[in-house]
């Protein structure tokens, strides 16, 4: 087997040594004028400006320039709770000071360990540029707090083989990208026979090859970038295959592009095949996980994985958010356990089902995303996604915003 541990050990994100830039969400008018005023005074490049609304925050993918971000939440109820909900939306590689007027020492630790610089509200143009000024040295050097922000890495997996582990991934990834506005990369670890261009609805769609030659040149930032594909809006795929290479090989280089790239993206979402819950690759992964999808199909077989799966996990790694997805991937005449089995052995119901729908194969074809389709599916990916990101689930159609999981 190739020896990859010398050629990939070293490869670590690079730090950037471009000047810091500043961009600005503003919810009064006299803050904005003040951060701007102390800028020019002080020569810098005025930072750039956007109301602090939702739809804007997408345009940080657009201003590369953009290190440092202040957020003014001034007029919020609840600092803490709009920080969070923040998370999702602010890149991991931009250091994000908060703006707000609550001066109490649990929401400077609240946000600390969200990875966000809070700077009291009303300040001094002097105080301004001084904190600015920290806050750059600290991005430049990879100090200070922001070094607590990091992609959240979810992990797909299914306790067997054909219980729709890819399927769970794509619309994860899919939904994540469009509906939370997060920059998402998902993580392909079936090096051969994927199906995931027909989950994703991809036409003509090819893995980035890996040779030799590209191994022996190492990993850097824009090699990472060239192996991952863009799929749609905040949505890009890391895929490849090689006729030369192993999977061992093959996983190796696949984590060091994904630790390459993983500063560019609020979600990485892996999807793997059952395998990995027995090898080196899970005991690996599970570490930097911030959540686990477990997903089993309505079979007596796949409920006893399911059982093993999770024992082992819990003795483990207690400390791991889980998710258990039902996907009843036969009619339900067809189906071997009911949902009461699956309490009776297992001790608790699915967090979320899938419902057999054979008309789903059909809205992927047409590049559908099933989860705001019309398949009987999309309540359970939905309610998936709201558990992955924190939301409560008020109802089987109605959802309310409560907090972000934390590892």
């Amino acid at each position: 087997m190739f020896d990859l541990v010398n050629t990939l050990s070293s490869a670590e994100p690079k730090k950037s040594e471009k000047q810091s830039r500043c961009a600005l969400f503003f919810q009064t008018q006299s803050c904005r004028d003040l951060i701007q005023k102390a800028f020019r005074f002080e020569g810098f490049i005025e930072p750039i400006t956007f109301e602090n609304q939702e739809a804007y925050y997408a345009k940080l993918d657009q201003d590369l320039e953009s290190d440092v971000v202040f957020v003014e939440l001034n007029q919020s109820q609840d600092v803490v709770s709009e920080a969070q909900m923040l998370s999702h939306m602010l890149p991991p590689h931009v250091s994000v000071v908060i703006i707000g007027s609550e001066d109490t020492i649990s929401i400077i630790r609240a946000l600390r360990k969200l990875g966000f610089y809070y700077l009291f509200w009303p300040a001094s143009e002097t105080e301004v540029i001084d904190f600015y000024q920290n806050v750059s040295r600290n991005h430049i050097e990879n100090q200070g707090v922001a070094r607590n922000r990091k992609a959240k890495q979810i992990a797909v997996m299914g306790v067997k083989g054909g219980v729709g582990t890819s399927l769970v991934a794509c619309e994860i990834s899919r939904r994540l990208a469009k509906h939370q506005n997060a920059s998402t990369l998902l993580v392909d670890y079936t090096y051969t026979g994927s199906n995931i261009d027909v989950m994703l609805g991809l036409k003509k769609f090819t893995k980035r090859s890996v040779q030799k030659g590209t191994f022996a040149a190492g990993v850097d930032n824009d090699i990472a970038s060239s192996m991952v594909q863009h799929i749609e809006k905040n949505l890009s795929l890391l895929a490849v295959e090689s006729d030369e290479f192993g999977r061992d090989d093959l996983y190796q280089y696949t984590q060091s592009l994904k630790q390459q790239m993983i500063q560019n993206h609020v979600f990485v979402v892996e999807d793997y095949s059952h395998t990995a819950t027995t090898n080196e690759e899970f005991r690996q992964a599970v570490e930097k996980l911030d959540a686990l999808v477990l997903v089993f199909d309505a079979t007596v077989s796949s409920l006893r994985e399911l059982n093993r799966i999770r024992s082992e996990i819990e003795m483990k790694h207690p400390s791991l958010v889980v998710f258990t997805l039902m996907n009843r991937s036969r009619p339900h005449s067809a189906a071997s356990i009911s949902e009461a089995d699956v309490v009776k052995h297992f001790g608790r119901k699915a967090d979320a089902q899938l419902v057999f729908d054979f008309k789903a194969n059909q809205y992927l074809l047409q590049g559908e995303l099933l989860s705001e389709s019309r398949s009987e599916m999309r309540l359970g990916l939905q309610t998936l996604v709201a558990l992955l990101v924190g939301e409560k689930i008020e109802s089987k159609k109605r959802f309310s915003l409560s907090h972000w999981f934390k590892k």
